[in-house]
């Protein structure tokens, strides 16, 4: 029986081993990323770490969740550029968050083991990627954290979540209004729609502020530290809802 519960134990302890072989591999990277953007970690934090990049590694042979492929990518574009969202918002307790699209989890996962007070809804309609979420938050033993698998337009419509959030994360998908028109219901008065802008964010934003002026936002644009020295920074476009009704 005991040498039945070490092979399990083996089996249990191996996806962290690996990983933490791997995020090792990528050690000066990660330190010189968080370091850039000014974040210390806890012991169980980067453990979080080693473990979801495991999992990404692990189920990305079966499903399609991001497309960083080598431990590197996912570093630096998915774990350090989700972290660089932090230039946009103050975490704090009270904070109610919800991550459109989630995917592979950035920014809402990588932000909430982080900031582990943040209280984060993770919005992800494709079935598979919804299960991945649900299994690392499981995984990581994590509170204060859900996986609603659910198309955004379907929330709109729902008591619960309508003017219920202070920050929503989204990708630029289509055009930035469109984008801000769907998850405008979500927010409540004075709550930000953060999202990741390509370099000629700053200069197109003359032009989109008139346009989500009208859904009652306003629109400014931050940049965060560049993950690694050689890469741009991380550029937030930040539109806050500025009517109360």
């Amino acid at each position: 029986m005991r040498s039945v519960d070490r092979r399990r134990a083996s089996t249990i302890a191996a996806p962290e081993q690996a990983a933490q072989h791997r995020i090792a591999g990528c050690g000066e990277l990660w330190t010189r990323g968080l370091d850039r953007i000014g974040l210390q970690l806890t012991a169980a934090q980067r453990n979080a770490f080693n473990v979801y990049l495991s999992e990404l590694q692990r189920w990305a042979s079966q499903v399609n969740l991001t497309g960083l492929r080598t431990e590197e990518a996912i570093i630096r574009e998915g774990f350090l550029r989700s972290l660089a969202h932090r230039a946009a918002f103050e975490p704090a307790p009270s904070v109610k968050a919800i991550d459109v699209g989630s995917g592979a989890g950035f920014p809402g996962l990588v932000l909430k083991i982080a900031y582990p007070d943040i209280e984060m809804v993770l919005l992800e309609p494709r079935r598979k990627r919804a299960t991945f979420l649900r299994s690392i938050i499981r995984r990581l033993g994590l509170a204060g954290i859900r996986c609603v698998q659910a198309r955004v337009e379907a929330l709109c419509g729902d008591a619960e979540h309508l003017g219920d959030y202070d920050l929503a994360f989204a990708r630029a998908v289509g055009p930035v209004p469109d984008v801000a028109r769907i998850v405008e219901p979500l927010l409540n008065a004075g709550g930000r729609l953060i999202l990741q802008a390509g370099p000629g964010a700053r200069e197109a934003l003359p032009s989109l502020r008139p346009l989500v002026a009208t859904l009652g936002m306003s629109a400014e644009i931050r940049e965060a530290p560049a993950p690694d020295v050689g890469f741009p920074p991380t550029c937030l476009l930040i539109l806050q809802k500025t009517d109360s009704e």
